[in-house]
């Protein structure tokens, strides 16, 4: 199994404001400047999302990275 396998989206579970969270392909940062302010920066390495989609595992490690991504986006709202 590839080091990479299941990382295509950031890990939501580190959330931090000012804090830069990276996945394979998909990288955010929220900044907050106060209540009701904040300055969102979503990225897409197209590069390196090419490079998932020639992968022999891109199906099996897709659907592992969204399964993730969505069980994170439950623990975080719980």
């Amino acid at each position: 199994m590839k080091e990479c396998f299941g990382t295509i989206y950031p890990d939501l579970t580190q959330f931090r404001f000012g804090k830069q969270m990276v996945g394979k392909v998909f990288q955010l940062k929220i900044d907050t400047f106060g209540p009701f302010q904040r300055d969102r920066n979503f990225e897409t390495d197209i590069p390196a999302w090419d490079e998932c989609q020639r992968c022999e595992l891109y199906r099996s490690c897709y659907d592992f990275s969204t399964g993730k991504f969505l069980m994170q986006q439950f623990l975080i709202q719980v």
